[in-house]
């Protein structure tokens, strides 16, 4: 009679695991259909923030220059100073920075940092921006949140998919020895 206890649950479990289930197929088509979805939301949330930017410029009458990966560039002379070597890769730079939202709210008061061109990971966008740039110069910088810090934001004031305008003075440019 324990012979019989043991025996049917095991053949109860050998034809639960002998059928043929296509799991394969059906985690693939709902991974792919979700893969769809996300590049789609990410489309729609660039082209608002597109529009959202241009509507910023057009509403302040900043002339600026469009990069290729979306950044705005709007550099000035400082009066101040007059304007030297442009930026290279892997340049330090020292620049004396702010960061704000598209809403004209402050995240960062005025910061100094000497960065190395080229190599700022999360700000993707600011590093290609300081690229274009002239020592002694000034310049407005707004970065969509793709080319800032994402979908993470920077643990700290910077929310996730937050454009960022940065007002950025170019204060020492040391070029590389490459």
């Amino acid at each position: 009679m324990k012979t019989v206890k043991l025996i049917l649950p095991l053949i109860c479990l050998l034809a639960v695991a002998c059928r043929d289930v296509p799991v394969v197929e059906v985690a693939t088509q709902k991974g792919d259909t979700l893969k769809e979805s996300l590049i789609n939301a990410n489309r729609i949330i660039a082209q608002s923030e597109d529009q959202q930017i241009d509507a910023y410029l057009e509403r302040r009458g900043w002339p600026s220059e469009k990069l290729s990966n979306g950044v705005w560039v709007a550099e000035y002379r400082n009066s101040e100073v007059s304007l030297g070597q442009t930026i290279g890769y892997e340049d330090t730079v020292t620049l004396r920075y702010q960061v704000a939202t598209l809403g004209g709210a402050d995240i960062y008061d005025w910061r100094t940092d000497t960065v190395v061109c080229g190599h700022l990971k999360p700000t993707r966008g600011l590093d290609a921006a300081l690229r274009t740039l002239h020592e002694g110069a000034t310049a407005r910088v707004i970065v969509p949140s793709e080319q800032a810090y994402g979908v993470v934001g920077d643990g700290d004031r910077i929310r996730t998919r937050m454009v960022l305008v940065y007002l950025v003075e170019v204060k020492e440019v040391r070029k590389s020895n490459n």
